[in-house]
């Protein structure tokens, strides 16, 4: 985290010393080992935040993304639906009425015999 060697971290302990005295020098140690403590923890916290955050926008990404595919997959089969519809309808009653042939030979011509 912080790269502090070891003679850093003797010199402060010195001025530690020399700055509250050996008699508070304890209670202000642990003081300040609770107050680490606190500040890593909160950090800690705050990174475990950031990172459902992500994890949620990253679920809100794949919804996002599953859901325009299913609109396409949906409008692809109401185009395939409504083809279908238009290229077999319901056969519906003719409004013609059906002339049938008279029983009469047709040449090999293709010309009627006269009556």
């Amino acid at each position: 985290m912080f790269d502090i060697g070891f003679w850093e971290i003797f010199l402060i302990l010195i001025l530690a010393l020399l700055v509250v005295g050996p008699e508070r020098l304890p209670k202000a140690a642990r003081t300040a080992g609770y107050w680490f403590g606190k500040a890593r923890r909160y950090v800690e916290g705050v990174k475990e935040e950031v990172a459902s955050e992500f994890d949620v926008n990253e679920l809100k990404r794949m919804i996002h993304n599953q859901e325009v595919q299913i609109n396409e997959l949906q409008s692809q089969l109401n185009e395939t639906v409504t083809f279908d519809e238009k290229k077999d309808p319901q056969p519906a009653e003719p409004d013609y009425e059906i002339i049938e042939e008279d029983e009469t030979e047709i040449k090999e011509d293709g010309s009627k015999p006269r009556d």
